[in-house]
């Protein structure tokens, strides 16, 4: 399986954090440090194997860290910011509830009109409202 990051994306590394940005959804999504790893894992595509790789032995046994590289990546393709092929399947994920320490995640999701919202209101705070084209 190669998987690659949406096109539609765009991304920064902001304090430990990663932000990404689904202009076609209008959707920003902050993914914790193991996540960020795996996003920067897939610079120009990755197999599985080089994913699973890239996942720290915190996480656990051979068996736990496919399962939760797996997990991450069908959180990621639900979301639209990645592209698999062969597409992933829902049956190759384990269960989301599982909570596994130093797992990658996505912890949050925005919408980009909030956020233009805030530069509306605060609009001499950053250089990023003056240059977010969804701030009209």
């Amino acid at each position: 399986m190669r998987v690659q990051r949406n096109p539609e994306l765009a991304w920064r590394e902001v304090g430990g954090e990663t932000i990404l940005i689904h202009l076609g959804r209008k959707m920003m999504f902050g993914l914790n440090a193991a996540g960020g790893r795996l996003w920067a894992a897939l610079e120009g595509g990755a197999t599985l194997e080089e994913l699973e790789s890239a996942v720290p032995a915190e996480v656990g046994t051979e068996e736990l860290v496919r399962a939760t590289v797996r997990a991450f990546l069908a959180d990621l393709a639900a979301e639209g910011l990645i592209v698999a092929e062969p597409p992933l399947q829902h049956d190759e994920a384990p269960d989301p509830g599982a909570e596994v320490p130093h797992a990658p995640r996505i912890v949050w999701r925005d919408e980009i009109r909030r956020f233009a919202g805030a530069c509306a209101k605060y609009p001499a705070v950053s250089q990023i409202c003056d240059q977010n084209p969804f701030n009209s």
